[in-house]
This record gives C-alpha cells, structure tokens and sequence, in this order.
C-alpha cells in the first residue's frame, strides 16, 4: 500500500511537470525512483522512459486544442531520433551509474542556466529580427496598407517558420540518444533549442516537445525492456498519477505567461541536477 501511494505521488509529480513545462518528466522521475524507491540508475533510467510515453502523449492533448503543435517538425525529429535511442539505451549497460547520473546533471545544468539567465536570448533577437525583415520584403504590397503599429506588434508565431529536414536532423539525433541514454524525453534539449536556433513560441516548443518526446520514447521503452531495466508493474502504478497530473499541467502552462514558465523549468531543472549529484557524491 506504502509502494502504491509513494508510486502515484512520484508519477503526480512527474505528470505535472511533464504537462507544465513540455519534457517527458524524466527529470523528475529518474532520480525520485533511485533515490525513493532504491532502484539502479539503469532500472530507474528504464522505467521512467516506460512513464513517459503515456505522460507526454497526455500531455500533448491540450495544446492540441489549441493547435500549438508543429506536427511536421516533431516527424523530422522523430525519425533520426529512432536509431539514436536505440543506440542510447544499449550503452546504459557498459556505462558506470556513478557517471550517467553526474554526466546527466551537468547537461541539465547548462539547459537550466540557459532558461535562467538568456543567454540565448540574443541569437533569438536577432534571428526574430532578421525574420521580420524578410517578411516585410517579401510582403511589401501588404504591409504598406497596414499601420506601423499592428506591424510591430507581430508576435513570433506570426513569424515562425517549420525547419528543414537538414536544420532538425541533428537536433532528433542529440534528442533521442540522451533520450535512451539518460532514460529522459529529450524535451530539457529540445526546447532550449527550438526557442533559441528555431525561434519558435514558447508554447508551441512545450506541445512540439512532448509530442516528439512521445515518439521517440518509443525504441528507447524496447531496448530498455529487453535489457532488463523496465519494472512494469512500478510504471502501472506511476501513471495512476502522472496521467492526470500531465493533463492539469499541460491547461497551467497554458494559461500561464511564457516568461514565468521558463524561469519554472529552468529553476525545476536546477534543483534536481542539485538533488543527483547531491545522491551521487553521498555514495
């Protein structure tokens, strides 16, 4: 009974940060299983990407409804991403846990100071800037019969445009080895990217990550089952809570400015990066 209710906990926890900030939840439920459950790092990496399919899937219904998925790019990326994880998750067993955990935190660490302080604000600006621009040229006729101002108030989406197969193949192959590696969605690596090279809305880049998270999750769940490191009966009773926890996360974050979401998941990321090597070195 103590196992149950400590599972739908942990799977609550992980489902609403999954809905809120747009990740599979690995972040939270791989070092919550290690550190609560007493799973290995391999068997806590295995079962959590078993949880993350069903939670990002959840997830990604409501900003369905509110059509901020970019369907075509999440394909791009699931692709490449297939073979990756695949390879990801195979070298989970000849890797020391001591170092997956400590090599994990610190790509955390980089993701969340990104967040934090903006470092990649600038690129964005300027691409944003230079997107504009060549929207305006290429739409010359149109915008002179419209008003300075509704020309400067054109938001990003407005001005997103979907990257080519070219720009998203190396972002799906990152995305699904640490993906099947790290036994995480890839949406801590996914975002940051979309908001910085891709200039996507921040709430787009939140459903475009968990519905790709969703697919590529996919040969990373196999490899891992077929290695050993799926506890299934755990996951049955993880997503008791991490399904409805995904779908009330994802309606917060959509209601909520994107400004306080990315502080939220930089600062999210922070801590449990802080909570691992914390685990790690008290062993």
């Amino acid at each position: 009974m103590i196992q149950l209710l400590a599972s739908c906990l942990i799977g609550l926890g992980t489902g609403l940060m999954a809905g809120t900030f747009g990740v599979g939840g690995g972040i939270v439920a791989t070092p919550l299983l290690k550190v609560f459950m007493g799973f290995s790092a391999q068997v806590a990496i295995g079962t959590t990407l078993a949880l993350i399919l069903p939670t990002s899937l959840t997830g990604a219904i409501n900003y369905y409804r509110q059509n901020l998925i970019d369907y075509k790019l999440a394909l791009k990326l699931a692709l490449p991403s297939v073979l990756a994880a695949t390879g990801g998750a195979a070298l989970t067993g000849s890797v020391s846990a001591k170092l997956l955990m400590l090599s994990f935190s610190g790509l955390i660490i980089l993701a969340a100071l990104d967040l934090l302080f903006g470092y990649s604000d600038g690129l964005k600006a300027r691409r944003a800037k230079k997107a504009v621009s060549l929207t305006n040229e290429s739409s010359q006729a149109e915008s002179e019969s419209r008003s300075d101002s509704s020309s400067e108030s054109r938001s990003d989406s407005e001005i997103y445009i979907s990257p080519t197969l070219s720009r998203a193949l190396p972002v799906g192959l990152l995305a699904g080895f640490l993906s099947g590696f790290f036994g995480v969605g890839g949406g801590f690596i996914m975002i940051p990217i979309f908001l910085a090279l891709f200039n996507m809305p921040l709430k787009m880049a939140l459903g475009t990550s968990l519905l790709t998270v969703s697919l590529i999750s996919i040969p990373g769940i196999i490899t891992h089952a077929w290695l050993g490191h799926v506890r299934f009966d755990t996951v049955a009773m993880l997503v008791c809570g991490a399904v409805p926890g995904s779908y009330l996360g994802s309606k917060i974050a959509i209601m909520v400015k994107d400004k306080l979401l990315k502080k939220g998941f930089g600062l999210l990321m922070l801590f449990m990066a802080g909570q691992m090597i914390y685990s790690e070195l008290q062993m």
